[in-house]
């Protein structure tokens, strides 16, 4: 990421992202962040707003940090990127991580309901007016620290008595959207998650839902998991394909594969 020096009038230079400072002008012009003020969990506020922890766990993010402890290095010269969001400087990690052990059940479903909130204003894929093609899959991330809270022993593919947990997503990958995503400890099974991901999904996409543009698309290693209420509707069954064994029309779409989806 391009990083721009720069100098103010005491002849001190400050080192600054090019790539974060953009990205948070950008989302406050369109403002993507303001559903995160209604955020809401007890703690003390003393330096910081819960407000402003959050936009630090974002900046983190866009800024490619794998875990909080990289917090401190690459975001503490971020001056700039801490003032556009009224700050003097960044939150440092030992702060988010109090902030996110603080997190719970309750703040997960605000969080969900931010989301739903921003993918209802920004999306794509609800806005086309061609067919939309949905993933729902599950993958292992297999986490082998004694430290990792709630990680446990769980079907990992070639990774036999692991530890780690399980991910369910739902993603329009034509669109690059994440449309629910669950983290789950290890030895959940995939069956657990997909009725969630599946109301998630019908949700979002009403009118293509109505429209019969909805498709969503589950793979090999979930077939046996396929076991929820769906609209029923009815269906053409299609000859198999080098893409897809079987392609369904109807109210939903449902096309079975053979292929591993990226989940990122």
């Amino acid at each position: 990421m391009d990083r721009i020096t720069v100098s103010n009038s005491d002849c001190n230079q400050e080192t600054t992202s090019a790539w974060l400072a953009s990205v948070l002008q950008f989302g406050l012009d369109i403002n993507f962040f303001a559903p995160f003020k209604a955020f809401s969990l007890k703690m003390k506020e003393v330096r910081y707003y819960v407000y402003q922890k959050l936009l630090t766990i974002i900046a983190s993010i866009a800024m490619g940090c794998e875990s909080t402890k990289d917090i401190n290095e690459v975001l503490g010269p971020e001056k700039l990127a801490a003032n556009l969001l009224g700050m003097e400087r960044f939150p440092d990690q030992s702060q988010i991580n109090t902030l996110l052990t603080r997190t719970g059940e309750e703040n997960i479903k605000q969080l969900q309901s931010i989301h739903n909130e921003l993918f209802g204003k920004h999306s794509l894929s609800t806005a086309s007016h061609n067919d939309v093609i949905v993933d729902v899959d599950m993958s292992g991330l297999i986490a082998g620290g004694k430290t990792y809270e709630f990680a446990d022993k769980g079907y990992f593919p070639r990774k036999r008595g692991k530890t780690g947990y399980q991910i369910s997503a739902a993603f329009a990958g034509q669109y690059s959207e994440a449309i629910a995503l669950y983290l789950d400890p290890g030895n959940t099974h995939c069956q657990n998650r997909l009725e969630d991901l599946l109301e998630s999904v019908l949700s979002k996409y009403p009118d293509q839902l109505r429209q019969g543009k909805l498709i969503i698309r589950y793979y090999e290693n979930m077939k046996n998991c396929y076991k929820t209420k769906i609209p029923k509707a009815t269906v053409r069954q299609y000859k198999n394909t080098n893409s897809f064994r079987t392609v369904f029309f109807g109210t939903v779409g449902i096309l079975p594969t053979t292929g591993n989806p990226s989940l990122h």
